[in-house]
């Protein structure tokens, strides 16, 4: 059995936002001490509740802070972010950590963050399956090109490439499912799930 932690960066009241953020990276660093596993980060934008709008910012400092210790993205909100650039991130962070992180990755919420980020409800509701199989093909294949509804440009190497000779593979991808359509689109891409 492997066992994790899942940090929120929650701000309380009377505490401020470093104090947070301080908070998860000493969360996580104890948890490497305990010999857990893997920690998993949250992703919020606009809510106190948690204050990390960057899990693959925060994942890139911790681990750079842990050595052994898995970190996860739970999640990277997709209709929220281009998928070519957090696949280039992905694979940095996983060729860079020896192959300790693992990209977690959703359709998000609540709205303001698509209405704020210039998605729009379309990129959550129907725009999801090409982001994730964008996402997923760049990280598969050594060059990508495409012509979506959302996603059109000529293909371009993928640079850095996880699966070149001698690294340590593609990282890990799962996606978070909170509805039955996320769990059938999970399963028909063999992706493992966050429930």
């Amino acid at each position: 059995m492997r066992v994790g932690a899942f940090i929120l960066a929650a701000q309380f009241p009377g505490q401020g936002q470093e104090e947070a953020l301080h908070r998860a990276v000493r969360s996580a660093e104890l948890s490497e001490d305990a010999g857990l596993d893997a920690v998993w980060l949250a992703e919020h934008h606009f809510v106190p509740y948690g204050v990390c709008p960057s899990a693959v910012t925060l994942a890139a400092l911790l681990l750079g802070r842990t050595r052994r210790i898995g970190v996860g993205t739970a999640v990277s909100v997709l209709p929220t972010a281009h998928p070519v650039a957090l696949g280039e991130q992905a694979a940095l962070l996983h060729l860079s950590s020896g192959g300790r992180f693992t990209l977690g990755v959703g359709r998000g919420g609540p709205w303001v963050d698509l209405e704020v980020f210039g998605a729009g409800l379309g990129a959550y509701e129907h725009g999801f399956p090409e982001a994730l199989d964008l996402l997923l093909r760049w990280l598969r294949e050594p060059r990508v090109g495409a012509d979506g509804e959302r996603f059109s440009f000529r293909e371009v190497p993928v640079v850095p490439r996880p699966d070149d000779p001698g690294t340590t593979g593609t990282p890990p991808v799962i996606m978070a499912c909170t509805s039955p359509a996320s769990v059938r689109l999970a399963a028909e891409r063999g992706l493992p799930m966050l429930l």
